[in-house]
């Protein structure tokens, strides 16, 4: 397969899209609050296209993943539904096709990027959304898209500690809380690096303000991580997935802090003080 445009793409595979701007909830709010065009792209997580896109993924995250919440969660008869569908067809493309895959996605970036230009915003990008693909190690012509857009901030959350090493200037990571990896966590947050955790409370106010002496931050505000402070954690509260049973397992899990667990370290930390 050949690139030449991406309306002949789309005809030639029956594929949309490989990205778009602000399209999910979680990245509109990144329009509104901070004036950022996010290309995201959507894949298929973990090993569920029959390539694994997430390498390090826990049993917990693979249950709890954000591919099956919002619209995504809709189940269809043969339990897989339009928007599974697709980013399935788009990650198999990816590792049958990466030629044709990467030209037909810096085509939506350049794109992409000019209307940004064009309505005065910034423009960033989010190349896992639903993956943890290491995109430092996918070249086109010797470089990798933190090389050929230079001038683009590029962010994602990763678990994948091996990404932190030699990272590219312009891509921001924050690190992801698994529930068994505290202790490299808490060596990247002593770093300046900063780390997300996913909290058991129904409302972004519940949120605590500390955890185990480290600062958090409201991750549900805005997705666009590249302004939060350095070595804080970024908190972000439980959201519901479409298997209730899975759902019950992962909030008993490790992976969520419980409200006991997080009240208790402040404690902890408030008696240290005294």
């Amino acid at each position: 397969m050949t690139f030449t445009t991406i309306g002949a793409a789309k005809k030639q595979t029956g594929i949309s899209y490989i990205g778009g701007v602000n399209k999910s909830a979680k990245l509109a709010k990144n329009g509104k609050v901070s004036h950022q065009y996010t290309y995201g792209v959507y894949l298929a997580p973990a090993n569920t296209s029959g390539f694994n896109t997430c390498p390090y993924s826990t049993p917990e995250c693979r249950k709890g993943c954000l591919a099956t919440s919002g619209r995504a969660g809709i189940r269809l008869d043969d339990g897989i539904n339009k928007a599974e569908r697709c980013r399935i067809n788009r990650t198999r493309l990816f590792y049958e096709q990466p030629e044709f895959f990467m030209a037909w996605m810096i085509a939506e970036m350049k794109a992409a990027q000019a209307k940004a230009n064009k309505d005065g915003y910034g423009f960033s990008v989010r190349l896992n959304c639903t993956s943890d693909i290491d995109w430092q190690n996918v070249k086109v012509d010797g470089k990798n898209l933190f090389e050929m857009f230079s001038d683009v901030t590029f962010y994602d959350y990763t678990k994948n500690p091996n990404k932190f090493i030699g990272k590219a200037d312009n891509y921001h990571l924050t690190f992801s809380y698994t529930g068994r990896n505290w202790h490299l966590c808490e060596a990247l947050l002593n770093s300046g690096f900063n780390v997300a955790m996913v909290f058991d409370v129904k409302d972004e106010a519940e949120i605590p303000a500390m955890y185990k002496g480290y600062k958090v931050v409201n991750g549900d505000i805005t997705d666009y991580r590249v302004d939060d402070s350095k070595g804080v954690i970024v908190g972000l509260k439980w959201k519901r997935i479409w298997n209730r049973k899975d759902e019950k397992e992962v909030l008993q899990s490790c992976f969520v802090v419980k409200k006991h667990e997080y009240a208790l370290s402040n404690v902890q930390e408030i008696e240290v003080l005294v």
